[in-house]
């Protein structure tokens, strides 16, 4: 992740490296216009003494200048004097006032620094050249008035010019928010005081899979639509920016708990569905907090930075989350970065990674339907690293494709020998992510994996999570139906923990829904989450889909299946995941 806020020059839109490098051209050009000004004024008979002058008069401003010790500002215009006081004398050298017309050219020139500056610099010396050379010595005649007229019209256009290319520096073109110039100069110019300040870093969520699927076109629609929701989210004193891509920061002054409201406030805003196209799309935010009170010091690129960090926490988390950075933070993205390295190399040697079935039994006997496939990674010095730690690091990573087509096809070759005691082929459920299923490749991966191991479509259940329908419920149902067609069964996983999934349930290819844990977790109370997980049964049994509920560990639970009318069910009652699986016991 890019955090550096970049380092500007003076008051400009240059860099430091661009703005020098355009600063040791125009000093040079006034340096060469010095000696070519004194030749010029000998040449014309004007004496030694003239010519020396007007050296020393044009030509020492930018010898001081090119002093890299003095601020830029100060060699801005010591540079544009040089060169537009050159272009004043011209005229009594030559006795032209035609010369004059130089000036512009100077002018244009000194504009390469798209610095207010430069405009009363030049003015300024266009006016006394005026008052010496014009007024001082005849009756003034309008059109003598022209050339300095020209001078100021061509200063009022440089300055409107420097006005939009600052600007445009600072403003993000397709959102027309703020950009990351803009917070740059925004945090420091807070920090200079001493009151508490925060900074939000926001990535959005499943957006990747919007702009492959539906365009970019669509893409930045919806870009543009969080950001009109982060701007309106914000108070009158805060800063909404984008960043670039789909991340965006928000300056909040004030105390941490301001910035947590503002936080949770935004995230709020960019859940809801936007219809773009004649359809909807949702995207969530993950969201890090920085604040003046953790950071150490008053630094701004500390601040995104710790924010940035925070985010990545937020990522790691689950997504859709807010993450307030502490002190640790750091070290822990270390961590992180080791243990996607480490990742990617148990993805080479082939040695650490495994698969682990759970089995999935018919109610209310107790009969092992099937079996759903978990990876799971022994390191060599960490010991077991949880899946909730290292899959969504192959996701951030990109390692996931690669790892879910492993798991796959590592699991209809178990399926086809027999996950249990029975003779194969067993069913089998494997999990896909949201980058598997947005990838073209993805159901020709399925199919030649199917044809590889010899393992029926119709043994293999892909489970794929709720959340991840609501991104794109079209260009998802559409792929899902490509699996259906091979002959391969989908499950939704975690159901009822998404939006509008009763509604949802009727527009998919699905065949089974497995109901989320935290729904059986608390069938124990009665109440709301029963008559929740009647109503998903009995929804699923009008529609003909099979029902799986998930995380069942007491047999009052496994009761209160049976008596819902709950045709399968999975947890550690009837067995925990294990690489073979032995025959599970039937529960009374």
């Amino acid at each position: 992740m890019t955090w550096e806020l970049g380092r500007r020059r003076g008051g400009t839109s240059l860099t430091a490296a661009e703005w020098e490098s355009r600063h040791r051209w125009i000093v040079r050009g006034a340096l060469w216009q010095a000696v070519v000004l004194a030749l010029t004024t000998g040449a014309l008979g004007h004496g030694r003494g003239a010519a020396a002058l007007v050296l020393v008069g044009t030509g020492l401003p930018a010898v001081f200048a090119a002093r890299p010790a003095w601020p830029a500002r100060l060699r801005t215009v010591l540079a544009t004097l040089s060169l537009t006081a050159g272009a004043a004398v011209l005229v009594p050298i030559t006795g032209q006032g035609e010369a004059f017309s130089w000036m512009l050219l100077a002018i244009a020139v000194c504009a390469l620094y798209q610095d207010w500056v430069i405009v009363p610099t030049a003015v300024v010396v266009a006016l006394v050249d005026f008052a010496v050379v014009v007024f001082g010595s005849h009756d003034i005649d309008p059109f003598d008035l022209l050339p300095v007229a020209a001078t100021l019209l061509v200063c009022l256009v440089h300055h409107r010019t420097w006005q939009l290319a600052e600007h445009g520096a600072r403003t993000d073109p397709l959102t027309g928010l703020g950009n990351r110039r803009r917070l740059a100069e925004a945090t420091v110019g807070l920090l200079r005081g001493d009151g508490p300040l925060s900074v939000l870093f926001l990535d959005l969520d499943g957006f990747k899979a919007v702009n492959d699927g539906r365009g970019h076109a669509i893409g930045d629609a919806l870009l543009v639509e969080v950001a009109d929701r982060l701007r309106a989210g914000v108070r009158s004193d805060d800063l909404v920016v984008r960043l670039g891509g789909d991340e965006f920061a928000v300056l909040v002054p004030g105390p941490a708990s301001h910035a947590a409201e503002v936080a949770h406030r935004l995230q709020a805003a960019v859940r809801f569905p936007v219809q773009l196209g004649g359809r909807p799309v949702s995207v969530t935010t993950s969201v890090g907090i920085a604040g003046t009170g953790t950071a150490g010091r008053r630094d701004a690129d500390l601040l995104l930075r710790n924010a940035d960090l925070a985010m990545y926490q937020a990522k790691a988390a689950g997504r859709d989350k807010v993450v307030t950075f502490a002190p640790g933070m750091a070290e822990a993205a270390t961590d992180r970065a080791a243990l996607a390295e480490d990742l990617t190399a148990a993805m080479a040697s082939g040695d650490q990674l495994s698969v682990h079935y759970q089995p999935v039994v018919a109610l209310p006997d107790g009969q092992v339907h099937g079996y759903e496939a978990l990876v799971r990674w022994r390191h060599p010095t960490r010991g077991p690293i949880a899946p909730l730690q290292f899959v969504p690091l192959a996701e951030q990573t990109g390692a996931i494709s690669a790892l879910g087509t492993w798991v796959l096809r590592r699991a209809a070759q178990d399926a086809v020998r027999g996950l249990g005691e029975e003779v194969g082929p067993s069913r089998v459920a494997v999990n896909v992510s949201a980058v598997q299923l947005a990838d073209p490749e993805f159901v020709q991966t399925v199919r030649d994996a199917l044809a590889d191991s010899g393992l029926p479509a119709q043994r293999l259940v892909l489970e794929v999570t709720e959340s991840l329908l609501a991104d794109d419920l079209d260009t998802v149902s559409g792929r899902l139906q490509e699996l259906r067609d091979l002959g391969v069964r989908i499950a939704i996983d975690d159901f009822g923990t998404g939006y509008s999934s009763l509604s949802y349930l009727r527009r998919l290819p699905a065949d089974i829904v497995k109901i989320d844990r935290s729904f059986v977790a608390d069938l124990y109370r009665g109440g709301a989450a029963t008559t929740l997980v009647a109503s998903i049964v009995e929804l699923s049994r009008s529609l003909s889909l099979d029902v799986v509920a998930e995380g069942v560990e007491t047999q009052a639970q496994q009761a209160t299946l049976v008596e819902l009318g709950c045709t399968f069910a999975q947890g550690y009652l009837f067995g925990r995941p294990a690489a073979v699986p032995a025959r599970t016991p039937v529960q009374g």
